[in-house]
């Protein structure tokens, strides 16, 4: 989770930025550049958290939380879980690399999380596009075509 004084100077960096994907970079950018200095202290959050197997545990997934509620996120559906997960995946994966590559750098940090954002991006065009093949079709809209059996 996000400190108090972390979620201050969090949302002073994306004052005025109005895309939530742009706010997302931006947050991860900030919180694993200082995160990636500070590799002892990260390796000794997960070891405590891991200990004590408590709602402390899920940490990763409560800084997604803090980060979607910085940037803005209102979803109450089923949505406000999956963007969480989502971005407790990518949390993970990277504070996977900036504690077991020896040479991870700044640069390639900012490089990952474009990377990242820029395949869910992808996802979800994936997924709108999928969806809307079903909203379309008459088996599945009441509405439209002839009445199908089980409707």
């Amino acid at each position: 989770m996000l400190t108090d004084k972390e979620k201050k100077i969090l949302k002073k960096k994306i004052e005025g930025v109005s895309s939530t994907n742009k706010k997302i970079t931006i947050l991860l950018n900030e919180k694993l550049k200082n995160d990636l200095k500070n590799k002892n202290q990260i390796k000794k959050l997960m070891k405590d958290n891991v200990k004590k197997c408590n709602r402390e545990f899920f940490f990763i997934y409560n800084l997604s939380s803090d980060m979607w509620y910085l940037a803005g996120d209102k979803s109450t559906d089923y949505n406000f879980y999956t963007k969480r997960l989502i971005l407790s995946g990518i949390l993970f994966k990277l504070y996977f690399k900036i504690l077991t590559l020896k040479e991870y750098k700044e640069e390639k940090l900012y490089k990952d999380i474009d990377s990242e954002i820029l395949k869910v991006g992808k996802f979800n065009k994936i997924k709108s596009e999928f969806l809307s093949l079903f909203k379309n079709s008459s088996i599945f809209n009441k509405t439209k075509g002839t009445k199908t059996r089980g409707f």
